[in-house]
């Protein structure tokens, strides 16, 4: 079971790239592939796409190691596999691209576009060779867009940016509930009871759900119904059109409910399930309103699918070329484009962060958007402190302090008690008036000397903490304490050579 850790998902592959060198532990490479499995083979209401995606970066990195590439090389594999990955699955190579890049949040040179590109038309490539042409999910598209259906698909985005947020929160706390169950058969008999209930009482839940997206692509929505517990209640839109809103919350429930339970499983197919029956409730109600003429029913099935895959997962590129794609044409890129960036900019406003990120977030393991943050999150505070500064006792006198100062080359000196305690610290700018004053050597003390520091760094702080309180205090120099225990000093300037020789590492790109 993947309970209470890090250890599954797209935020796993971001902690690496940014923590870990983009080193994947080598049982990833085939370890998701059978839990996935079994997870959604038993009904799991998630997807195989982000175990495929974790299963694929694992490669990347493996082999990334196994020809002893540097970084920026093993990075840019772990790119290839998430991109070939997601080609495969879906045969949309140029989506499996941009997902990369959004996702992943990679920076890569302009020169290593094209290994990820090439990677992801391999990967859709093989699957035609290994398939032929059946693949996962595709829709045929018997409609084009019409310039005065453009109001109706601003609405729809804003309404996938609504469904994407209540998505986005759901999964939050679903997440929190899990963790704070007190042992890990909790949640596993929790999350299965309710989603088997959940299963029972509405089919179109079990498994990713794509059997359900054909349906509404095809207009035969009375398929879902006619599986359900409540099949002989719901005849006619007038009750369809509610049981079509209620899968749409339940498929959000039960896919967290899975993941809870100790599923692996992404979030990926969950967001297409929902888009698809969001877009066909949101025709449906124009329809029976009397809003809007005759609407083609898979058209906002499809567009709307692009919203929440663009919302829930802040990859507004990613949904309107994916749908792009697997539809074959481009006939929709106009609402696409509409839909998918009111989408964003409606969660965004709300949740600033993905998913990934917000899991990493609250395990204190983001490392930031850009290169530089990147860089500065893999220093280590415990390696960068300096120990051997000389240390003075509280009850020395100016003239034993002016005889350290003398035999040393710093210019601060911690004041430390007898058991250890940190007291505080004196700089040479203290004493320079005092020390060509021989007359105070003997009635003057460390003590009535010393002052506190601007502030002090505690032995588990992270980087982005220390760097945090340089900035607030423009200290130069900050102690380090155990609790109240005095374990060394850190500065600035060693942090700086640190970063400069990382970001000098980091640099070396793959020249093509």
């Amino acid at each position: 079971m993947n309970h209470g850790h890090l250890g599954k998902g797209i935020s796993s592959i971001m902690h690496a790239i940014s923590h870990k060198s983009s080193i994947l532990p080598r049982d990833m490479t085939y370890s998701h592939l059978v839990t996935s499995g079994l997870t959604v083979g038993f009904g799991g209401s998630v997807g195989l796409e982000s175990p495929i995606v974790v299963t694929g970066s694992a490669i990347g990195s493996n082999l990334g190691m196994l020809f002893r590439f540097n970084y920026r090389e093993r990075t840019l594999l772990i790119g290839c596999g998430v991109a070939a990955a997601i080609s495969s699955l879906f045969n949309a190579p140029i989506a499996g691209f941009v997902f990369t890049l959004e996702i992943l949040l990679l920076e890569l040179a302009v020169s290593s576009f094209i290994p990820v590109l090439l990677a992801s038309v391999a990967g859709a490539i093989t699957t035609r060779a290994l398939s032929g042409t059946e693949i996962i999910f595709t829709a045929e598209m018997t409609d084009s867009f019409e310039v005065a259906q453009l109001y109706l698909f601003m609405l729809l985005g804003a309404f996938t940016g609504i469904v994407s947020l209540v998505f986005i929160r759901i999964s939050n706390r679903s997440r929190k509930i899990f963790a704070n169950m007190k042992t890990t058969w909790h949640p596993f008999i929790a999350g299965s009871l309710m989603l088997g209930i959940l299963i029972f009482l509405f089919p179109a839940l079990y498994g990713e759900g794509f059997t359900t997206i054909r349906a509404l692509l095809s207009g035969n929505a009375d398929f879902i119904v006619e599986q359900s517990f409540f099949s002989k209640w719901v005849d006619g839109n007038a009750l369809l059109i509610p049981y079509i809103l209620l899968l749409v919350v339940l498929k959000i429930v039960a896919a967290n409910l899975t993941q809870g339970a100790g599923g692996n499983g992404g979030m990926f197919a969950p967001s297409l399930f929902v888009g698809a029956t969001a877009g066909y409730f949101f025709a449906q109600v124009l329809q029976f309103t009397g809003l809007s003429g005759d609407l083609h029913m898979a058209t906002f099935t499809l567009v709307a699918m692009a919203g929440v895959l663009c919302g829930a997962n802040h990859a507004p590129l990613t949904g309107v070329f994916f749908i792009a794609e697997i539809t074959s044409g481009y006939e929709l890129m106009i609402p696409l484009v509409i839909v998918s960036t009111l989408s964003y900019i409606t969660v965004k406003y709300f949740e600033p962060h993905p998913m990934p990120v917000r899991q990493l977030m609250e395990k204190g393991l983001f490392a930031g958007y850009d290169s530089d943050t990147r860089v500065i999150q893999k220093l280590d505070v415990r390696k960068l402190i300096e120990s051997e500064i000389r240390t003075i006792a509280p009850e020395i006198s100016l003239g034993e302090l002016v005889e350290v100062v003398a035999n040393s080359s710093r210019n601060l000196f911690p004041v430390v008690d007898q058991s250890g305690v940190f007291q505080g610290i004196i700089t040479l700018d203290d004493i320079r008036t005092l020390m060509f004053k021989p007359e105070r050597y003997n009635d003057t003390f460390a003590i009535q000397l010393m002052h506190a520091p601007p502030t002090v760094l505690q032995i588990q702080d992270g980087m982005d903490t220390a760097m945090k309180k340089f900035d607030e205090t423009g200290a130069w120099n900050l102690p380090v304490l155990d609790g109240q225990q005095y374990v060394g000093i850190i500065s600035k300037s060693r942090i700086f050579g640190m970063y400069r020789q990382l970001l000098a590492s980091d640099t070396n790109r793959l020249d093509m």
